[in-house]
């Protein structure tokens, strides 16, 4: 471009820079070149020639594998063209087309050289990093940033749909998991810790609503719950004033789908799987006191010493005594002190003393709770007066790490699937296991083995009405042993036995 100079009506070329690049060259103006712009021809040029070289490398791979093939096997039908979306860009290339001459299969060798899934269109580390962005912000946000880091436009819809699938598949691997820890297929741990600290709690995020307002907070919710596992407590620095400590070997199992019966069995599996529950010396669980907690720790950790969360004992204690401070303070101490029977009868006189319905209500329903919950407050207490071991309440910030800072932000509502495959991305990543999926466990073949290698069948059962068999006692069913899976699995084998000597006399 040229430019008339007003002096002497003369044209002069205007003034430009060039910046040469190894292969390429780009003008200019001066006045527009800045630290940005420099910044953004670099990385434009940079992704044209990672294309370019992306697909050359593919098309040559895939001219190796067509010579290489063996001979009289394969038959060349043509080529192809595929999409992928990579860290550079949109790659297309064309990769030949196969048929197994003796069954007619389809395939592409270059697909099956590369591990390139069938139905697969970017590659892993985009969907790595879509996972990893998604586990902290929103969708909308992670494609907004995904566009400035790379240069690449999605849309937060397509950021979703990938997440849920990804996070599906966690949760397809980890049922057949859980399946065959059930069928005893799994390796005790290496080192059984000395203690191990159980802590479960839940929360609730808000349902996307489709159609109708539902009332009540369950209709309008999904149940969250969390699991922690740890080993103790540790300072988080080496150096330095140490105030803050961090829990040692820590592991969290999170989970919307199953029911609070079926996520504590499933947490018993996983403690044993990983740390050997059964074998460990001193077992504690601790919760907040509700009534599935405290039934979950008899039914699946029975040899656990229960704990009750005492940052909910106090919190508690504020509710149901709201305004009365000396009142607080004194019951406060009384727990404090381990004087359990004193704290319920100071409860006890207050509630005959108040004659407000309100407020006898709410002292009403705190004695209960006080009183029922007797046994992991006095645990409580006394590790806390003897400084041996470390009381339970670690959970809570794992709740708000793990589930609120995501999930519950201002106006955020989820769909079951949605919030489902989401947490357990976020579970993986909290336990550090993050790479190992992508480069280990996600094409991992998990092979369940079946207990019993010949079943009843269902039309054995319709012959007549069975009459219920009585269950044998076995030492183990109340021993130290008794939350061992092969005790359960010894369960079923005699329930299965007796069923059988039933059904031969009905024959």
């Amino acid at each position: 471009m040229n430019k008339t100079s007003p002096q002497k009506g003369r044209t002069t070329p205007e003034k430009k820079i060039t910046v040469d690049f190894p292969g390429v060259k780009v003008k200019i103006r001066p006045e527009e070149l800045t630290l940005e712009t420099l910044e953004e021809l670099i990385f434009d040029i940079s992704r044209g020639i990672g294309q370019k070289a992306f697909a050359g490398a593919i098309k040559d791979y895939d001219k190796k594998l067509r010579k290489a093939r063996p001979c009289g096997m394969l038959k060349n039908v043509g080529k192809k063209t595929k999409y992928l979306q990579t860290r550079v860009g949109e790659i297309p290339y064309r990769r030949t087309l196969y048929k197994e001459k003796a069954t007619g299969k389809s395939r592409y060798l270059l697909d099956e050289a590369l591990k390139i899934g069938k139905n697969q269109r970017m590659s892993l580390k985009i969907s790595q990093i879509f996972g990893t962005m998604s586990s902290v912000e929103a969708y909308r946000g992670v494609a907004s940033q995904i566009s400035k880091l790379l240069g690449i436009r999605y849309s937060h819809e397509a950021i979703r749909q990938n997440v849920i699938k990804e996070g599906k598949r966690i949760e397809t691997q980890e049922e057949k998991e859980l399946e065959k820890i059930k069928a005893l297929d799994y390796k005790m741990p290496k080192e059984i810790p000395e203690v191990l600290y159980t802590e479960t709690d839940a929360t609730y995020i808000r349902k996307q609503n489709k159609g109708k307002k539902k009332k009540g907070r369950k209709k309008r919710h999904f149940e969250v719950k969390l699991g922690l596992n740890y080993t103790g407590k540790e300072s988080r620095y080496k150096t330095g004033e140490q105030r803050t400590k961090r829990l040692k070997n820590r592991s969290i199992y999170a989970g919307i789908k199953p029911d609070r019966k079926k996520f504590l069995e499933n947490l018993s599996y996983i403690s044993e799987r990983d740390y050997g529950l059964s074998a460990v010396r001193k077992r504690y669980f601790g919760g907040d006191g509700d009534t599935w907690i405290r039934r979950g720790q008899k039914n699946y950790f029975p040899g656990a010493e229960y704990l009750l969360c005492l940052y909910h004992l106090f919190e508690r204690l504020r509710g149901a005594f709201p305004g009365r401070k000396e009142k607080q303070i004194k019951i406060k101490t009384l727990f404090e002190e381990n004087k359990i029977t004193e704290a319920l009868e100071e409860i006890r006189k207050t509630l005959e003393e108040t004659d407000d319905e309100k407020e006898r209500e709410l002292i009403s329903e705190y004695y209960v709770y006080v009183k029922n919950n007797r046994e992991g407050i006095e645990s409580s207490v006394r590790i806390r007066m003897n400084e041996e071991e470390h009381s339970a309440g670690a959970v809570e910030s794992n709740i708000d790490k793990t589930i609120a800072h995501r999930f519950k932000k201002r106006g955020m509502s989820w769909s079951e699937d949605g919030a489902s495959a989401l947490l357990k991305i976020r579970q993986v990543i909290f336990n550090g296991e993050w790479d190992d999926w992508w480069y280990e466990n996600r094409e991992k073949k998990i092979e369940v083995k079946a207990i019993f290698k010949n079943p009843l069948s269902a039309t054995m059962f319709k012959k007549q009405e069975i009459v219920p068999y009585v269950e044998a006692t076995l030492p183990c069913y109340r021993g130290p042993d008794q939350s061992k899976p092969w005790v359960g699995v010894l369960r079923e084998l005699s329930r299965a036995n007796l069923l059988r000597e039933k059904l031969a006399t009905i024959q």
